[in-house]
């Protein structure tokens, strides 16, 4: 199985959605069960090209990105949803326009559209798996791997493996291009940062990233590694998410 194949010209649409419960990071997590349904009736069209989540204000709600080639018939299906969707709150939209992502993030354009979708659906796989397993994973990468500027492969492989059907049904050349993906840096545009792609998935399931914290910018963004954050830093750092990560944890076992 492939990842969709969008095209450059594909319209993006922006939803915000929020659930009953307005609990940070809960909230979050209970609005991404409830549109599930919604997720996989966009997966069955062809006139929907993708779609991608990321944590919305208040870290509550839900940023839901869709990619059309037919917006009408894309926002029908999305319109029908939350008419039959009880408990669930449209809480602002962003019309379907034309953008080139590749403006802010680098890279190939088409590479990116996919790679988008593909974070979402893996992610999606991780958080039917264990929700506490999902936000731990990402928060050892963002804490240990990426300080250093090393591959994240060694630490998410084993666990995209074990708690993601789609990343196993994906071909041989998309998981390869994957991996390419998660660790394609590059440059923040009008500043001497760089940025992951990778971030894209840690910000749907930490959710949030400390990349987006003035004060903890630098211990990602630098374009120098570093070394790994431990100690009384991490443990204040896991506080800001209301994480626990024990330095023993291991993903694989």
């Amino acid at each position: 199985m492939d990842t969709k194949n969008p095209s450059i010209d594909d319209f993006l649409g922006i939803l915000f959605l929020r659930c009953q419960d307005l609990r940070p990071i809960n909230g979050y997590f209970e609005c991404i069960d409830l549109i599930r349904p919604l997720l996989d009736t966009l997966d069955s069209q062809l006139h929907t090209s993708g779609f991608y989540i990321n944590v919305g204000a208040g870290f509550n709600a839900v940023r839901l990105s869709y990619l059309t080639n037919d917006v009408k018939a894309t926002k029908k299906v999305i319109q029908e949803f939350l008419n039959e969707t009880s408990g669930m709150t449209l809480l602002g939209s962003e019309e379907p326009h034309r953008v080139r992502f590749s403006q802010n993030y680098g890279g190939n354009e088409l590479s990116f559209r996919r790679f988008l979708y593909a974070y979402t659906k893996i992610g999606l796989d991780l958080l039917k798996f264990d929700v506490l397993y999902s936000r731990k994973l990402v928060a050892v990468y963002r804490l240990t791997y990426s300080p250093q500027k090393i591959s994240c492969k060694p630490l998410f492989e084993p666990a995209f493996y074990k708690h993601s059907d789609y990343f196993g049904q994906m071909t041989v050349s998309s998981q390869r291009q994957l991996w390419k993906d998660l660790d394609f840096w590059h440059p923040i545009p009008n500043s001497q940062y760089c940025a992951d792609w990778a971030h894209m998935l840690v910000n749907m399931l930490l959710p949030g990233d400390w990349i987006y914290i003035p004060e903890y910018s630098d211990l990602f963004l630098n374009r120098n590694p570093k070394q790994p954050i431990r100690g009384r830093r991490k443990a204040e750092m896991l506080e800001r998410f209301s994480l626990d990560l024990p330095e023993e944890w291991n993903p694989n076992i």
